[in-house]
């Protein structure tokens, strides 16, 4: 089997699918993104203001944003947006004591792309047709959300596990059997969700920052951050997926080092249910 094809034009994908069953979704948008992070600040603010131009709003006043799905797209490329200018010029974050510094965020992220999707990708088409006799209907449905689950499976586990490390994988397994969108990837058995989770979780171990334990490493509100991230950038659509929007977006958001804006999190909670609080959202125009 060929595995080193792949149609780079899905690495840098900008639409809200993904169709690409060369990697079976496993590397959408996100080499997109991570490029995005090394322009200068001039390319990613040209960035912006394309992505600020589409938005539709009402015509009363005070000005709202029309209750589209497309504005619901456009702000949630926007919140990429503000993740790409944060990775960008971030503060190197602390080492464990006596040892080396972790890499930055933008390492950090990039590290967990590498071996957690490029690199088990690999791994996983030489072995995927030992768990299905249908390849290619697996990697289409791979292609429906199956990532950014994944990676939201991890950060759910972690959560809940926090130093029983070796019972994460099969609680991401579990996750993911339970995803609201596994009804929708009838291809991708538990058997297929075993592989792909175990080379995932393999990756991380690979991805270890700096050489520091597994213990600690999944124990680091870096390397959490880090999995959100990459689950909000490989999704290839957040404005229809409410667990990336959740686990994801929304605790980006309430992070303490302002990862998204507070024009984007205003925007969220006005087009999202999911992100409003009891309280009345504020006008974002």
């Amino acid at each position: 089997m060929d595995t080193g094809r792949h149609n780079p034009s899905c690495e840098t994908a900008r639409g809200h699918r993904c169709l690409c069953t060369q990697c079976g979704g496993s590397q959408h948008g996100v080499q997109g993104w991570l490029d995005h992070v090394d322009h200068d600040y001039l390319i990613r603010h040209g960035r912006r203001e394309r992505f600020e131009s589409k938005l539709a709003w009402t015509e009363h006043r005070p000005r709202r944003l029309e209750q589209t799905r497309g504005n619901q797209e456009i702000t949630t490329d926007l919140a990429r947006v503000d993740i790409a200018d944060w990775l960008a010029a971030p503060s190197p974050p602390a080492g464990p004591e006596g040892g080396e510094p972790y890499p930055t965020p933008a390492e950090q992220v990039t590290a967990l792309a590498e071996e957690m999707t490029r690199g088990a990708w690999r791994e996983i088409v030489t072995e995927l047709d030992r768990a299905t006799q249908d390849t290619t209907s697996v990697k289409r449905d791979l292609t429906n959300h199956f990532w950014c689950d994944l990676f939201i499976g991890l950060v759910q586990a972690i959560e809940m596990t926090r130093r029983g490390f070796d019972s994460i994988p099969n609680k991401v397994k579990a996750l993911i059997l339970g995803s609201a969108r596994q009804a929708d990837r009838p291809h991708v058995t538990e058997a297929v969700v075993g592989l792909i989770v175990d080379k995932a979780w393999h990756g991380i171990q690979a991805a270890a920052f700096a050489g520091a334990p597994l213990l600690d490493l999944i124990s680091n509100e870096e390397a959490l951050r880090a999995l959100r991230i990459l689950a909000v950038f490989i999704c290839p659509a957040p404005a229809q997926h409410a667990a990336v929007r959740h686990h994801a977006l929304k605790a980006l958001g309430e992070d303490a080092t302002s990862t998204l804006t507070d024009q984007t999190k205003t925007r969220l909670a006005e087009l999202f249910t999911d992100w409003r609080s009891a309280s009345d959202v504020p006008p974002s125009g």
